[in-house]
């Protein structure tokens, strides 16, 4: 069986050839997180401490 990974898809859509220069030109350098960062995202200090304590619990079990 053949599948063709490109069917249905718009022909400038599908190029192979597409110059890294042009796609990138308005790409702005990564300067950190601060400029994703959702002010008060979390209610306190420690409603943020106790997620990041259940983000390496989680890891720390795949991890096993």
């Amino acid at each position: 069986m053949t599948v063709d990974p490109h069917s249905g898809l718009p022909a400038d859509w599908t190029s192979d050839k597409q110059d890294l220069a042009e796609l990138v030109k308005d790409v702005k350098p990564y300067t950190g997180g601060d400029e994703y960062a959702i002010p008060d995202f979390f209610a306190s200090n420690e409603e943020q401490q106790e997620f990041v304590a259940w983000v390496r619990a989680e890891r720390d079990k795949e991890l096993v």
